[in-house]
């Protein structure tokens, strides 16, 4: 069974991999890696995000599956949320990957 699994995930890969070059995509956009976007030091949106972790005015932190993305500052809040996309505002100091 194990030996069936791999092949089926071989193949979903080399499909993601030919989809990616037809559409002209970064490898990361089917990958499920996170893809964030920071505008100046005052927005911050995170594509892929399945959760909040945290929550507070100096922190948000949140689930991406693989990575967890902690946004820190002062005055944060979560705008929007929906379709596994998160925009975050306030006055933004840092942004952490972590495992």
């Amino acid at each position: 069974m194990r030996k069936r699994n791999c092949r089926k995930e071989k193949r979903t890969e080399s499909f993601l991999e030919s989809v990616g070059r037809s559409f002209d995509l970064p490898q990361e956009a089917l990958s499920g890696y996170v893809h964030t976007e920071i505008s100046g030091n005052k927005e911050v949106l995170v594509d892929g995000c399945q959760g909040v972790l945290e929550y507070g005015d100096c922190a948000i932190a949140l689930n991406t599956g693989r990575l967890t993305v902690r946004i820190c500052g002062c005055e944060l809040t979560v705008v929007s949320m929906q379709n596994g996309q998160a925009i975050i505002r306030g006055i933004i100091t840092g942004v952490e990957f972590c495992n």
